[in-house]
C-alpha cells in the first residue's frame, strides 16, 4: 500500500514546473503598478483633502477679517461731534487712501449721556454711566451743532471729572458725551492690520492678503479719486473694501479667496 502511493507522489513532483524568471518579473511589475496607482490615488486623495482644508482656513479668516472692518466702519463718527462743518465732518475721517484709513469712533460704546444739566464752567459731569472712560481719555460734550472737547481727570460710576476751566457753555441733561478714539486699518506687505486707538500700534488682524484696496464714494455716490481724497474726506458716504486672501504655500497648490463688501457709516 505505500510503494504506489510514493511513486504516484514522485511523479508529481516530477510533472511540476514551478515559477520561470519571466513570471517573477511579470507579477513583480503588475505589483507595483497596482501599489502604485493606490498610491497616487492615496496622494491624490491627500492633496484634495489639504487643499480644501487650506481654502476652508483662508475663507474663514477672510470672512472673519473683513467682518470686523465692516462693523467698526460703520461706527466712523460714533461719538463724535457732526456740526459745525467742516471741522466735524473732516476729523470723522482723518486720512484716507487706497490701502488706508483713519477715522473717529467709538468702538467699544462708552460713549453716555449727561444725566444731569452741566452748567457754565462746570468741571464735574454726572452721566448715566462713566465705564469705560478712563483718566486721560478726550470726551467731546455734544447737543447738536453746540460741542466742545475735554480732557477726563477722572471717571468713575456716574461722574466724570474734567480740569477747569470745564465746561465753557451750558449743556442741557441728555446731551451726549462721546469717546471717539482714532482707529486705523492699514494693508501692508500682505498684512491688513488694525489700530483701535487705545495705545497699541498697529496689530495684525490677517495675513497672507496679496491683494487690498479701498475706494470712496461721495454723497452722490460717485467715487472720489486717489489723488482728491485728501481734500475730500468730508464727503465720503460709502466705502468699498476689496481683498484676496491666500494660504501659506505647501505641496499643494495655494489656495485664494476673494472678499468684497460695501460699508455705508451711519455717523457721516
Amino acid at each position: 500500500m505505500g510503494q504506489p502511493r510514493e511513486r504516484m507522489r514522485c511523479r508529481f513532483l516530477a510533472n511540476g514546473r514551478g515559477f520561470t524568471v519571466v513570471d517573477l518579473v511579470i507579477s513583480s511589475t503588475l505589483f507595483l503598478v497596482l501599489v502604485f496607482a493606490i498610491y497616487t490615488l492615496l496622494e491624490s486623495s491627500r492633496t484634495t483633502f489639504a487643499a480644501g482644508r487650506a481654502k476652508v482656513d483662508v475663507q474663514q479668516n477672510a470672512r472673519v477679517a473683513l467682518e470686523l472692518m465692516e462693523m467698526d466702519l460703520r461706527l466712523a463718527g460714533y461719538g463724535f461731534p457732526t456740526d459745525p462743518a467742516p471741522v466735524g465732518p473732516q476729523l470723522k475721517i482723518t486720512a484716507a487712501s487706497p490701502t488706508a484709513i483713519t477715522f473717529r469712533a467709538d468702538l467699544t460704546n462708552a460713549s453716555t449721556v449727561l444725566s444731569a444739566d452741566l452748567n457754565s464752567g462746570g468741571t464735574s459731569l454726572s452721566v448715566a454711566s462713566a465705564a469705560g472712560i478712563l483718566a486721560g481719555d478726550t470726551i467731546y460734550l455734544i447737543n447738536g451743532g453746540q460741542w466742545q472737547a475735554l480732557t477726563v481727570t477722572s471717571a468713575a460710576g456716574n461722574t466724570i471729572t474734567v480740569p477747569g476751566p470745564g465746561a465753557t457753555a451750558a449743556y442741557p441733561r441728555g446731551s451726549q458725551v462721546g469717546r471717539p478714539k482714532a482707529i486705523i486699518y492699514s494693508w501692508n506687505a500682505g498684512t491688513i492690520s488694525k489700530d483701535d486707538g487705545e495705545g497699541g500700534g498697529l496689530q495684525p488682524l490677517a495675513e497672507g492678503v496679496p491683494v487690498f484696496q479701498l475706494r470712496y464714494f461721495d454723497t452722490a455716490d460717485v467715487e472720489i479719486p486717489s489723488a482728491s481724497l485728501a481734500a475730500s474726506l468730508a464727503n465720503i458716504r460709502r466705502i468699498t473694501v476689496t481683498f484676496t486672501a491666500q494660504s501659506a504655500p505647501g505641496w499643494w497648490r495655494p489656495q485664494t479667496f476673494t472678499l468684497t463688501s460695501d460699508v455705508r457709516p451711519r455717523n457721516l
